[in-house]
């Protein structure tokens, strides 16, 4: 009897999922092994949980980062529920791993777990990985894209962390975090505090910083640096000048375009698409025609974020790019 080709495969039972995930992982495994854990439903989530503890670790270890990397590149996956049972276990590297493949996670849940949880996580690359996710979250709260419930209770953490005597990687990336709480005496302080260290690090992420924070008394500070000996000072203010679509800052960008440093030509490119203006839209058409393939392919980014800036509705309501059909 010939199989119809038409016909829409058997559905996998519960039974069969455990029995694969089983044999997936005593497998020495392809890269796209952890397919199988995107959009679970809830009984196989169960599964999930029950087995998750049982499995070798290398098995875990393999499946979480696939799981990171296999999200990021295809939206079509979506694996937030075993990565929020990943993020409990028992072993440190999987739990870092997991916060981190969870960036486009929205919920309070998560929020609250970071808070809660892993900012109190014995390792500190847990902590770490806490705290970068943390960004997004303080971005979302003071956006009101999230309760509001949560603006304070964010703030005084990462408060806490930029002022406490956690490692330089969780003081930096909580200053970023915080820095998108604008007019705030608070944070102003710090992000002066940072820019003032001896340690080059912290100060590339206050000019970090104050491109987020946006207060008016930093551009001076930002157009300054962009001129430092310091590739990496110079990178972070080149990106930062951009936030404030200042066109004080547009002839400084076009003679970084010849930097040194291919990432401070980047920067440069990037910042004059989120400046926008007849002068930056003419150079980075010029760019677009580049030989070299990171220019061009940057230039061309940088012209639709500009299009998309001037009239993120488009010149007849639609997002660009629309047709318009339903």
């Amino acid at each position: 009897m010939e199989t119809n080709p038409y016909t829409e495969p058997r559905p996998q039972t519960v039974e069969e999922f455990r029995e694969e995930v089983l044999r997936l992982s005593d497998a020495a495994g392809s890269p796209t092994d952890a397919k199988i854990f995107s959009d679970l439903e809830r009984a196989k989530v169960a599964v999930v949980r029950r087995l998750w503890p049982t499995l070798p670790l290398a098995s875990r270890r393999r499946f979480v980062a696939q799981m990171v990397e296999l999200g990021e590149e295809q939206i079509e996956f979506n694996f937030s529920r075993v990565l929020k049972l990943a993020m409990r276990d028992e072993d440190a590297e999987i739990r870092a791993t997991a916060i981190g493949g969870l960036w486009e996670d929205e919920s309070e849940d998560l929020l609250a777990y970071l808070l809660d949880e892993a900012l109190r996580d014995s390792d500190q690359l847990v902590r770490e990985a806490a705290v970068r996710a943390l960004a997004h979250f303080s971005q979302l709260v003071v956006e009101d894209e999230i309760s509001p419930r949560w603006f304070t209770p964010l703030r005084a953490h990462l408060l806490v962390l930029v002022r406490g005597d956690e490692s330089l990687e969780v003081r930096r990336r909580a200053l970023e975090a915080l820095s998108v709480y604008t007019d705030d005496p608070d944070v102003t302080g710090e992000i002066e505090r940072a820019y003032r260290s001896t340690d080059e690090t912290i100060q590339m992420s206050a000019l970090y910083a104050m491109g987020r924070n946006l207060d008016a008394r930093w551009l001076d500070t930002v157009l300054q640096e962009m001129e430092n000996s310091s590739p990496g000072i110079r990178f972070e203010a080149t990106r930062a000048v951009g936030e404030f679509s200042s066109p004080r800052a547009v002839p400084q960008l076009i003679e970084h375009l010849g930097d040194d440093d291919r990432e401070v030509q980047l920067a440069a490119i990037g910042s004059l698409g989120r400046i926008g203006g007849p002068a930056p839209m003419n150079v980075l058409r010029r760019l677009a025609s580049s030989k070299d393939d990171v220019v061009r392919e940057a230039a061309e980014e940088a012209l639709e974020e500009a299009a998309f800036l001037s009239n993120p509705l488009g010149i007849d309501g639609r997002l660009p790019g629309s047709s318009g059909r339903g």
